[in-house]
């Protein structure tokens, strides 16, 4: 979490200095949907952790497995739906925050983009419960920081070099999180 923290407030000075106060603004308010969708990940990663590491533990790998892979899918299909949502919704949704016009086309801009990664980059999260549950904490902690440094290396070259804006910086996090599953 303080990996995801820090990187928030590294892209968060990114966006501003390089895109200024209104893209800042803009991803700041679709951040809450964002996160939506990272704790709906969270809550099936978390909850198919229990009984995955209670089968491992009891040495029924296959059990363990199919748990898995159930969560797995699940993910994927809630991930597709959600974002499917956030596709066709999002300047709605915006708008629903109290948006402007300028901010409201920024803010759909970005979610749309990230909408459409949301059934892979949702499984990002997931992941990250399983490590721990397998004993791979070093790993786990590893896959955040370099997540963290891959996407705000990306968000610099499309917002610098390619000159990207507000679809840049979303791309980045969805590789950035791409990469990393």
């Amino acid at each position: 979490m303080l990996v995801s923290a820090l990187y928030q407030i590294i892209d968060g000075a990114i966006v501003g200095k390089v895109l200024g106060s209104a893209a800042f603004a803009a991803v700041n308010l679709v951040m809450p949907l964002v996160i939506i969708n990272f704790s709906i990940a969270d809550l099936v990663g978390v909850g198919s952790s229990v009984p995955i590491a209670i089968k491992l533990g009891e040495r029924d790998e296959k059990t363990a497995s199919e748990i898995f892979s159930s969560a797995c899918l699940l993910i994927v299909g809630l991930g597709t739906i959600l974002g499917g949502v956030l596709f066709f919704s999002a300047e709605h949704l915006v708008r629903l925050m109290g948006a402007d016009e300028e901010i409201v086309a920024m803010s759909a801009q970005y979610l749309r983009i990230y909408s459409v990664c949301s059934p892979v980059t949702t499984i990002m999260f997931a992941v990250d419960n399983y490590l721990r549950i397998c004993g791979r904490v070093k790993y786990s902690m590893f896959l955040n920081i370099l997540l963290s440094f891959v996407s705000a290396g990306l968000e610099i070259v499309f917002l610098l070099v390619f000159k990207m804006g507000i679809e840049g910086a979303s791309l980045s996090t969805c590789i950035g999180l791409l990469l990393c599953v």
